[in-house]
């Protein structure tokens, strides 16, 4: 249950950070489906017994206790110790969210040389040399 949760709080983060309206979207999402899996859990784990058959089956066994257990206790790591899976993929991320991002306009300067030379560009884009620049002038 913990993987869940930090992975969509982390992603509702993100989200957040970039365009808040859709994060806001999403949380509502996280909040029904959370109500509606809440609902869907008491129903199966202790609603009433509609065949007769079932009522003869056997519980758990100590080998799927045991599975349990251990699934148990990697989704508690996963879910309290995240940073470790989170630090190993920072950089491919990172990488992505570089890609992903908006390029940024180009802020054009007073040419300061004599007539007749090309125009002085500043580059505002965080991503200096990146992208393909314009001569400017009229067209």
């Amino acid at each position: 249950m913990l993987n869940g949760f930090v992975g969509e709080f982390l992603i509702l983060l993100g989200t957040y950070q970039r365009h808040w309206g859709w994060a806001a979207w999403a949380a509502l999402g996280v909040i029904l489906s959370a109500c509606y899996l809440l609902w869907s859990y008491q129903r199966v784990f202790f609603g009433e017994i509609t065949r007769e058959k079932n009522r003869t089956l056997p519980d758990v066994s100590s080998r799927e206790k045991w599975i349990l257990a251990t699934m148990a206790v990697v989704t508690l790591w996963m879910g309290v110790g995240s940073s470790f899976i989170t630090r190993r993929t920072a950089a491919a991320t990172q990488t992505v969210m570089d890609q992903v991002e908006p390029q940024r306009a180009y802020e054009a300067t007073a040419p300061v040389a004599p007539t007749g030379s090309q125009p002085q560009v500043k580059n505002v884009s965080p991503h200096a040399g990146t992208i393909s620049m314009e001569r400017l002038g009229t067209r």
